[in-house]
């Protein structure tokens, strides 16, 4: 009896404890990856801190960050003989750190400033860009500029604009074929909010497909009498079908990477909440995890509020089972909160038996050394 009392108190000290990670995963924000000397120290940095696997921004307002064919070149890439993705995986390979392309998708520019590249999106297919409403954004050819407004984030390629998953689609397939990425991982994969999908192209092909006029675009906070106006059914009808706009693009970059690549982890950052991500970005990640068209997903639970990020984690819960859950990865901020608030989320990770967690960011951790201690002892710990 008492040599099963001590087993069943070892087993729960365990549990308490938690798991230990499989994967401890670092976001690099693209102005890392500049030069040869900034890429070196973020490694050392990675290494010093036990990181295995590092999400590198390699496309970033719809600039790349290493050779395109058809991608323009980023206008802070000064050498034009300087690759940084074939650096960075030179580099990691060599101290066994695996390497993941972060590509941003649908948001296309996010400056005041418009792009320097002539061959931007922005410029040569200003019809790609979502909008609100039915409102189709005008270029302006003498000012060189969108004449829409760039509110919030900035401008989103429309997902259900019928050119912008191949294009996207064409993206990843060339750094696939191009590179040894041991991951592609995929970030604003989604609407930019839930009253948008009113690119008109979009909007045309929508009508002759379901036989519907334009529908009603409302925003997430909406009264219940304008809610009212627009049927249930029909609402329903509308959001699927922008929904299956993304989804459809990852399922078909996972068939994609596992045909080229097939050891490819592909990868998504996702809005935390599972509700709000599906409902109001049109994000249904849950989708895309139960069905196999992501390897991991990994929810950007970067609140500082610890209720608030354990009540995402109990969403997770209430809605996958362990088979799925261990191919959840925990996001977890850094510029918002404390060191301490910090590492007790990476604690609470490991409690859920989550199989690793990813720190967001890099950049943030490089400006404060000091920061990092405590956050490299509890992922070892």
């Amino acid at each position: 009896v008492t040599l099963f009392v001590a087993l069943l108190f070892f087993l729960f000290t365990e549990y308490a404890r938690g798991r230990e990670f499989d994967y401890q995963c670092l976001w690099v924000v693209r102005n890392t990856i500049i030069s040869p000397d900034k890429i070196d120290k973020m490694l050392d940095f990675a290494l010093e801190n036990n990181f295995n696997h590092l999400m590198i921004q390699v496309r970033g307002r719809g600039e790349a960050y290493y050779n395109s064919e058809f991608v323009p070149r980023s206008s802070v890439l000064f050498n034009d003989l300087f690759d940084p993705l074939e650096y960075v995986l030179k580099k990691a390979h060599q101290n066994n750190i695996q390497v993941h392309a972060w590509v941003n998708m649908y948001i296309l520019w996010s400056s005041v400033e418009p792009p320097k590249a002539e061959n931007h999106l922005y410029y040569i297919h200003p019809d790609w860009i979502d909008q609100k409403g039915n409102n189709e954004g005008k270029f302006n050819q003498n000012k060189k500029t969108l004449e829409t407004s760039n509110d919030g984030e900035g401008y989103y390629l429309a997902p259900n604009h019928q050119a912008v998953a191949p294009y996207l689609l064409n993206v990843l397939r060339e750094i696939v074929e191009k590179y040894e990425v041991d991951g592609l991982h995929l970030d604003y994969i989604r609407y930019k909010d839930y009253e948008f999908g009113g690119n008109a192209f979009a909007l045309n092909n929508y009508r002759k497909q379901s036989e519907d006029d334009a529908p009603i675009f409302l925003s997430a906070e909406s009264t219940v009498e304008e809610k009212g106006k627009q049927s249930a059914s029909r609402s329903l009808k509308w959001n699927n079908y922008r929904r299956n706009s993304v989804t459809e693009l990852v399922k078909k970059a996972k068939e994609m990477a596992m045909t080229i690549r097939p050891d490819c982890i592909l990868s998504a950052a996702v809005k935390p909440n599972l509700y709000i991500a599906r409902d109001r970005f049109l994000q249904e990640w849950d989708v895309w995890l139960a069905s196999g068209y992501l390897d991991w997903v990994i929810p950007m639970n970067y609140t500082p509020s610890f209720r608030n990020f354990a009540a995402n984690i109990d969403l997770i819960y209430e809605n996958f089972p362990p088979k799925y859950r261990e191919r959840i990865i925990m996001g977890i901020s850094t510029y918002n909160q404390s060191s301490s608030e910090a590492v007790n989320k990476i604690n609470y990770s490991k409690l859920k038996q989550f199989p690793g967690v990813s720190i967001f960011s890099y950049n943030v951790l490089e400006e404060n050394p000091d920061y990092c201690v405590p956050i490299k002892q509890a992922l070892v710990k």
